[in-house]
């Protein structure tokens, strides 16, 4: 079993990407920093999300200067809280079993796996009574990332000095 372990890790490293690069191959659960502040935050990799979502407090939608901006604050494990001001770029509708849809507002933020920094829609949600309050969805792993379900915390952050892609969406 564990020779097929490594053969299947080493095969999954082989995989190139569009662009020539190889995939690279993340856990089921990463750390992921939040740029320019620097927040690491617990996230779940979940291939079955189109997007990412991050657990935010004090959510304030308003309009300044003829454009609608979210005032809101995310808080990681440890306690360490930032306060966020960003435009809305869009609401999203969360399809609930049962109940009626939830309306989310969604930001553009700067997240870092790895050594990648991708710039990505992210709604903003209270998940307060979930393990993780990030989730990281297709959007971003696009072209970039294979996930193993067994692997946990494998690319830690390190983006310092790049640029992040903007994913089209």
């Amino acid at each position: 079993m564990k020779r097929a372990s490594l053969l299947l890790t080493g095969l999954l490293t082989a995989i190139v990407v569009p662009g020539g690069q190889a995939a690279e191959a993340i856990g089921w659960i990463e750390h992921v920093q939040l740029q320019p502040q620097n927040l690491v935050l617990q996230a779940k990799i979940d291939t079955g999300a189109d997007n990412a979502s991050i657990h935010a407090d004090n959510i304030k939608v308003y309009e300044h200067q003829g454009a609608k901006m979210v005032k809101f604050s995310i808080a990681n494990q440890q306690g360490q809280r930032v306060d966020y001001e960003l435009p809305l770029v869009r609401y999203t509708s969360i399809k609930r079993k049962g109940a009626a849809s939830l309306q989310r507002p969604v930001v553009s933020m700067s997240l870092c796996l790895g050594h990648t920094l991708r710039t990505v829609n992210i709604n903003l949600a209270d998940r307060k009574n979930f393990k993780y309050r990030v989730l990281i969805g297709r959007s971003y792993l696009k072209d970039l990332y294979l996930v193993d379900s067994s692997k946990q915390f494998t690319a830690e952050p390190d983006c310092q000095g790049q640029l992040a892609q903007k994913v089209d969406l």
